[in-house]
């Protein structure tokens, strides 16, 4: 006898009730496995390594001193020797005005000068000869005077004549002694000055002062370097008029080079005098050269919150060029043996509880950490662990501390 249509739909209910049996008895043996295994967590060991602290800043390339160059007179540029970028040498000359007018002014001051010169000379000369000719003939006329006196007085004593020649003759020695002595002081004069010769002496000094003054305007036509260094702006071109005070040059004027840099105020407690960096270029960014902290601002600019460094780089690279943009990483603290985890690895790295998750005894931790200096992806833990310990890794699943975990090296299967 075959089966019915109802037997055979028990039939078929019955074996539907069995394979959901079957599912739910293996969702709840997956269920309490899962709760009897640990789950599998990332973790890194804490170490022992060299630890630097720094502080990333940009900046720009400051030059110590600029100078910026114009004429002191009027006048139209004739020459203009130098061009934007160029390196100059101290006392080389950059720009030349026309100086026609001012050769010539020179020129007629020298004549004048050779002249007074000449003048002075020739005076000299003349008046020495003259003044010695008369001294010489006074000093004749003297001892003929002191020889008359002489043979009269002999004469009136030997009573040969009478004695009133003797009074004349006394009276002529007296007279060529004053012309003798009068003489002499002119003789003096002549060579050691006198009215004319001062006024000589003076009209010399003056054309020597006009032709100094006009070497000094003629050099004033001429622009020169005050000292080595690079030309940053050129202002000026050959026929340009120009007047006093008009910048035509800007000098970057070599010196040592100095950074300038503002890195965030919350950054000024760590910044000091004296502290090592090392800089690159923006437009070089794969070459480094070493700086080192000069200055720290006293004060914080409220505007950007910002706080301005200056380091002094004592070999500047050649392609370092005023106000180009540079990249600092100053160094603030270093340990060689420092203790470290991840930075990723602590909770509540700003505040004054910071901690981590670490893996003991099969579960899961939490261990309050102090914490020293921190570098750009690890920081130091001065207390809270040992060198071995092992903590969740940055970016590991949460886990509940007390749970149940196994630890795996990040980054390796589970």
């Amino acid at each position: 006898m075959g089966i019915g249509s109802a037997a055979v739909s028990r039939l078929r209910a019955w074996g539907l009730k069995r394979v959901l049996l079957g599912v739910v008895g293996l969702l709840a043996v997956w269920w309490g496995v899962g709760k009897i295994m640990p789950a599998s967590v990332p973790t890194v060991a804490v170490s022992k390594r060299l630890l630097v602290q720094s502080i990333v800043a940009t900046g720009r390339v400051r030059s110590l001193s600029r100078a910026r160059l114009g004429p002191a007179v009027s006048g139209t540029v004739a020459r203009v020797l130098v061009r934007e970028g160029a390196r100059v040498a101290a006392g080389q000359l950059l720009v030349q005005l026309d100086d026609a007018e001012e050769r010539a002014q020179l020129a007629q001051a020298k004549a004048v000068l050779s002249q007074a010169e000449a003048g002075l000379t020739g005076m000299v000369e003349l008046r020495e000869s003259v003044a010695a000719a008369q001294l010489r003939s006074a000093e004749v006329a003297f001892k003929r005077a002191d020889a008359g006196f002489v043979r009269t007085r002999r004469l009136v004593e030997a009573g040969a004549t009478a004695a009133d020649r003797l009074d004349a003759a006394t009276q002529d020695l007296e007279a060529a002694r004053s012309q003798r002595d009068i003489a002499e002081a002119q003789a003096r004069a002549a060579r050691g000055g006198g009215t004319d010769r001062r006024t000589a002496e003076a009209a010399l000094e003056q054309a020597r002062g006009a032709a100094a003054a006009a070497l000094a305007r003629l050099e004033q036509t001429r622009i020169l370097a005050p000292a080595a260094g690079r030309v940053l702006t050129r202002d000026v071109e050959p026929g340009d008029a120009v007047q006093p005070g008009r910048v035509l040059l800007t000098l970057a004027v070599d010196g040592p080079t100095q950074l300038v840099a503002v890195p965030d105020e919350k950054d000024v407690a760590r910044l000091r005098e004296g502290q090592l960096a090392t800089a690159s270029a923006d437009a070089y960014p794969g070459e480094t050269f070493p700086a080192r902290v000069t200055y720290v601002a006293a004060s914080i600019d409220p505007a950007q919150g910002t706080v301005e460094i200056r380091l002094d780089v004592d070999s500047a690279p050649p392609y370092l060029l005023p106000d180009m943009t540079v990249s600092v990483q100053i160094e603030t603290a270093r340990r060689p043996d420092a203790l470290v985890v991840p930075t990723g690895s602590v909770t509540g790295l700003t505040t004054a509880e910071p901690s981590v998750i670490v893996v003991r005894d099969g579960r899961a931790t939490e261990q309050l950490v102090r914490l020293g200096v921190r570098g750009e992806t690890e920081v130091e833990v001065l207390n809270g662990l040992g060198e071995g310990d092992q903590v969740l890794a940055p970016g590991a699943p949460r886990v509940a501390p007390g749970q149940r975990v196994r630890g795996r090296p990040a980054g390796g299967g589970a």
